[in-house]
């Protein structure tokens, strides 16, 4: 462990925020970098850079702790920060670290038109806006008209680091390319200044100690938030599978009931299958009764029929005998009076034959 943080001791440059800080305390560095960054306040001197400095703006606010801390001889408030990593919430922090810029602006008694003006600068080592620009410069402006910026003495600027496109000044430039350790002009005096500034921080064996041990600080608290994002995570996890166990659950009872609801109707649709089933039944069983009363009925009158067809026949036959009988008595031949019985009565010759054989 020892070895990894004497070499990350020895590889860091201005781009760590503890050794900017450092840097940054030398009086003449911190004069001149904010001399690049805003030229056109003619800045003559400045109050000794103070780094680390907190402001709490209410006893149960979050505190906040500024990079380098200093003013100019105009009044002017400026906090310059070093923001190593990209935490996605730039916007957020930089109006945290204004208000709290902006408090120290405002002396008691002293009317609001008299406040300083404040300046909160950060050297990003990523693109804080995502929009490729190298320097970012931030007011306040009234919706609808962008062009008019609201002069409230709030100005907030960002540098994007690692960005190429050299659309700043080139002493501006030079400042940044020794942040990025990128290849700068060994004749500029700030970049000599940095390089000896460097070489001094470098050596000073306190702040190496201090840096190893925040560093150790730095790597337990990250891994303390691994370990509890890691947990909070895991937890989400078995939440969300919780959830999922209850939506299937749910689910489950869902189909359940469904199924439940299905049945009742299969069984619902079989009574009722059943009773029409019933209901036929015993509708073939009342049309069975009736044809069978219609049966006997026919039956009783196919008797009554047959009884007097009989009847009929008796009658015909009784008549057809004394009708002969008659013609006999008079003296009619058998010839003749077959002639007459077949003309008044329907009757084969058989039937005729038979009834002069008895």
């Amino acid at each position: 462990m020892n070895d990894f943080l004497r070499k990350k001791w020895e590889m860091a440059g201005l781009a760590d925020d503890y050794i900017f800080n450092k840097v940054m305390l030398d009086y003449d560095i911190c004069l001149e970098v904010l001399r690049r960054i805003l030229p056109d306040l003619h800045i003559k001197k400045i109050e000794l850079p103070n780094n680390q400095q907190e402001f709490a703006l209410a006893p149960d606010a979050k505190t906040v702790r500024f990079d380098i801390y200093t003013t100019d001889e105009a009044g002017n408030h400026y906090d310059i920060e070093m923001q190593v990593a990209d935490h996605h919430n730039i916007a957020k922090r930089i109006r945290y670290y204004q208000t709290a810029s902006s408090m120290e602006a405002y002396d008691k008694g002293q009317p609001y038109e008299q406040a300083d003006d404040s300046y909160v600068i950060f050297f990003c080592n990523f693109d804080p806006f995502q929009l490729d620009q190298q320097r970012y410069v931030l007011h306040k402006h009234i919706d609808g008209l962008p062009k008019y910026i609201v002069e409230d003495g709030q100005t907030d600027i960002l540098f994007n680091v690692p960005s190429l496109k050299h659309d700043v000044d080139p002493k501006m430039q030079a400042f940044l390319d020794m942040i990025a350790q990128r290849k700068v002009e060994e004749t500029d005096p700030l970049v000599v200044k940095l390089k000896e500034r460097m070489t001094v921080v470098k050596r000073n064996r306190k702040w190496r100690s201090e840096y190893m041990r925040r560093s150790l600080y730095e790597m337990d608290q990250e891994a303390r938030e691994r370990r509890i994002q890691e947990g909070e995570r895991r937890l989400q996890e078995g939440e969300r599978k919780i959830q999922e166990g209850e939506r299937r659950l749910q689910e489950g009872e869902r189909k359940i009931k469904e199924g439940e609801r299905r049945i009742q109707e299969e069984e619902r649709k079989i009574q009722e299958g059943e009773r029409k089933i019933k209901e036929k039944e015993r509708k073939i069983q009342d049309e069975q009764e009736n044809l069978k009363e219609k049966n006997r009925k026919v039956q009783e009158e196919e008797h009554k029929l047959s009884k007097e067809k009989q009847r009929l026949q008796e009658n015909q036959q009784n008549l057809i005998e004394k009708f002969i009988e008659g013609l006999r008595e008079y003296g009619v031949n058998e010839t003749a009076i077959k002639e007459k019985i077949k003309d008044n009565f329907s009757l084969s010759d058989a039937e005729i034959k038979d009834y002069f054989s008895k």
